[in-house]
């Protein structure tokens, strides 16, 4: 039998997940700004405003702030958890799971 999880702490757990995908998102923009600014574009140039690739990342960080926000307002709760334990938890732990040494 599981013991039961105070909703909270599901909640918390869920939202940390979401930053960490944020914070992947986060990265991928900051190495993509790196390579304009090395090609000589400011972040604030339209070349880079437009870039498929800065309005992919900027739309997910923006999907990924509204389902933390939904959490907060309880809004969406099922679908917000499993796309979490589903898609978020499995894609971070395969990503970092080679940053753990097994002694």
């Amino acid at each position: 039998m599981d013991a039961p999880i105070f909703p909270w702490i599901k909640d918390d757990v869920a939202i940390e997940i979401i930053g960490k995908m944020i914070a992947e998102q986060v990265a991928q923009l900051n190495n993509l700004l790196n390579d304009c600014a090395i090609a000589g574009f400011r972040s604030t140039d339209e070349y880079v405003l437009t870039h498929p690739d800065y309005v992919a990342y900027m739309q997910r960080i923006r999907e990924l702030n509204e389902e933390i926000n939904q959490i907060y307002r309880g809004d969406n709760m099922a679908a917000i958890h499993q796309r979490v334990e589903k898609t978020y938890a499995p894609y971070l732990k395969g990503k970092y799971s080679h940053a753990y040494v097994k002694l």
